[in-house]
């Protein structure tokens, strides 16, 4: 049963302060400490990154991570504002974002500066990234930060993967780590990283997931309840990674990255009345090799990169309904990806030039699909000033799309402008003594997101067509961010905060609603507007030495309407699968004997439809999760232990329908680094 909202707030408050109660229990000298247990690291960390942005950026680095309790990189995601997160359930499930209630197909996905893409789907399962094999990630709402980049990353919203640097001036060194928890799951992982020369870096990783997934949950049938576990969850996966980095002359740098992922999944599907049982497995490999090249020359700055990548699908339904007792798809696709620009800067004023190319195709055994193609070409022209106080930047962004078809109707070709525009202002800045500060920024953007069909929105068996037509969304916002610093004495705190209000309208809305994991229903939308709030804040202190506090959270208010039709049932109502509120918050302890974390995210009622029909509400919910770690150091490696409880209250719930998300669970880890 899910407990009213109530009872988790006073439950999660609760929690809050039995771990804010950790600060009083160590008040003894952290030489003393020291002496005790050895060495024993606390820093204050960074201050939040995109604080003087022209447009809403948010990060999490490895600390942060850490500190919020996430378990896996849906829990990560779920930390930042703005984010709407679908989330079938499950170690390997199913994950993709969609950001201001624009669809998960108008968020980018970028690895280490490249994009992540999925011509057929067009929405990149982020699950298939271990969070503990990240450095970081972030993400720009609205436009990239870095004047120069690839075009592809100023087009959408965009979430930035970022693997771990290696250390710099060490030898060979790395990272063991053993995972294990509820429901069977276990992931074994390592990083080995090391100098091959004076200026270049080598880094290999690799980390294997399996999981049973057959975690209990609740089935309502009327006024029938039961208590029934899933099945037919299993998965298993392999990840593997080679990196470069080279340091050429003049303050440059070649990267280079080998991937490959390889996953194994039964699919349960949608929970349903009076069986359970599920034949369907799917077999999922990606492959992709990139480069990326930066280089300085006096006021110019040149950036090329290039990228191969390689997806396969292997998806099986056993069933005597089927001819020959199966159902078989098979789906192989490739993307060439190539990127140049440049960048000039003199004093405050800078532009940049770049350009990306892009052929897709896909193939499959079915028949009546052919051999799709596609050809893009993306070129984007931006302006900035960057002065002390002010930072004005300005792209437009040319989209050219060719399509091509094999054995039947080709999509629509299309082609358009994109302008973006953003400002950000200092519009208050005080220093007192002992480094004690105030800073106001002000920021105002506008831009035009514009995105073609997918594949399987265009040709996937009878559900696609080749009529859809491109989406377009126009948004405008304008934010604030605020820092308090309070000084160099004392429990010197810290408190940042950003609020950013947005509105806009998306012509032509391509939805996409799940009928399974590997089949979509998709339809333009006609004309949707959307609204909304975005709120941040993170306050960190130091109430002694070597121990820190940190408080993280966000919270926004979406909402969209279909203004397509008056006469539409769904008129006016919010669409499927969008909350109106969602948000998040951790407090973090860290201190020489012991670290804790506390968290709670939640997210309000939605449906599972665009009409709000009898059946297809989805109840709110609000779960919360512990965390206890502590690292040591035992000669020349340093051990770090861990333990989670996710969501603690066992909190009942789906985030799509009849997809029932796991209880209450725990896992342990346990870290070697050398």
């Amino acid at each position: 049963m899910i407990p009213p909202f109530h009872q988790t707030v006073r439950r999660t408050a609760a929690l809050l302060c039995m771990a804010t109660a950790c600060t009083c229990l160590f008040p003894q000298p952290a030489d003393t400490l020291r002496r005790v247990l050895g060495e024993a690291r606390v820093s204050a960390g960074r201050l939040p990154a995109g604080l003087a942005a022209a447009t809403p950026l948010q990060s999490l680095d490895s600390a942060d991570l850490r500190r919020s309790g996430a378990a896996d990189i849906g829990a990560a995601l779920r930390r930042l504002a703005g984010v709407n997160l679908r989330d079938y359930g499950g170690a390997g499930g199913l994950k993709t974002v969609s950001v201001r209630g624009l669809g998960a197909a108008h968020t980018a996905v970028s690895y280490d500066g490249l994009p992540v893409s999925d011509a057929r789907g067009g929405q990149v399962d982020l699950g298939q990234f271990p969070l503990e094999q990240l450095g970081g990630l972030s993400l720009s709402v609205t436009d990239a930060p870095e004047l120069l980049c690839p075009a592809r990353s100023v087009a959408a919203a965009t979430v930035r993967l970022a693997s771990p640097l290696p250390a710099a001036g060490r030898g060979l060194h790395g990272t063991a780590a053993l995972r294990f928890g509820a429901f069977g799951t276990a992931m074994p992982s390592l990083r080995l990283q090391g100098p091959a020369g004076p200026r270049t870096s080598l880094s290999a990783a690799a980390a294997f997931r399996y999981g049973r997934n057959d975690y209990p949950f609740t089935l309502r049938n009327g006024q029938l309840v039961s208590r029934e576990r899933r099945k037919g969850s299993r998965m298993q996966a392999w990840t593997g990674e080679l990196d470069m980095r080279h340091a050429t002359p003049g303050g440059g740098e070649l990267a280079a990255k080998a991937y490959l992922y390889d996953s194994h999944r039964r699919l349960p599907g949608q929970v349903t009345l009076y069986t359970d049982e599920g034949d369907e497995r799917l077999r999922e490999r990606t492959a992709f090799a990139q480069t990326l090249w930066h280089q300085r020359f006096g006021p110019f700055r040149l950036m090329a990169g290039g990228k191969f990548n390689w997806q396969e699908s292997r998806y099986a339904d056993v069933d005597a309904q089927y001819p020959g007792g199966a159902l078989r798809q098979h789906y192989w696709q490739r993307e060439w990806y190539a990127t140049a620009g440049a960048s000039w800067q003199r004093g405050p004023w800078g532009a940049a030039y770049a350009l990306d190319l892009l052929h897709d195709g896909l193939n499959s055994n079915l028949p009546d699909e052919g051999h799709a193609r596609r050809l893009g070409v993306l070129q984007c022209l931006s302006l900035r000033f960057a002065g002390r106080r002010l930072t004005a930047t300005a792209r437009l962004t040319g989209h050219v799309y060719r399509n091509r078809r094999s054995g039947g109707e080709a999509a629509r070709d299309a082609r358009r402008l994109a302008p973006v525009a953003s400002v950000s202002w200092l519009a208050l800045e005080r220093r007192g003594r002992g480094g004690r500060a105030v800073r106001l920024y002000l920021r105002a953007s506008a831009e035009e997101h514009f995105r073609v069909p997918t594949f399987t929105e265009s040709y996937y068996y009878h559900l696609g067509s080749q009529d859809l037509k491109p989406e377009t969304a126009r948004r405008a916002g304008a934010g604030l961010s605020l820092l308090l610093e309070g000084g160099d004495k004392g429990w010197r705190p810290v408190l940042a905060v950003t609020a950013d209000g947005y509105g806009g309208t998306v012509r032509d809305r391509i939805t996409s609603i799940p009928y399974n994991l590997f089949v979509w229903r998709t339809m333009n939308f006609g004309k949707v507007r959307t609204g909304g709030l975005d709120v941040t804040l993170r306050a960190q202190a130091e109430p002694a030495r070597s121990h820190l506090l940190v408080i993280q959270g966000n919270y926004s208010l979406q909402r969209a309407a279909d203004l397509s039709d008056h006469s539409s049932r769904s008129y006016g109502l919010q669409p499927a699968y969008m909350p109106r509120h969602t948000g998040a918050a951790s407090l973090a302890y860290e201190g020489p004997w012991l670290c804790a974390a506390v968290s709670v995210t939640g997210a309000s009622e939605r449906w599972s439809t665009h009409e709000h029909t009898a059946g297809t509400r989805l109840p709110g919910y609000a779960e919360a999760g512990l965390a206890v770690y502590r690292s040591f150091r035992l000669g020349r490696c340093r051990l770090s232990v861990r333990a989670d409880l996710s969501n603690a209250f066992d909190a009942q719930y789906e985030v799509v329908s009849r997809y029932p998300m796991p209880g209450r669970s725990w896992r342990l880890s346990l870290q070697a680094e050398w």
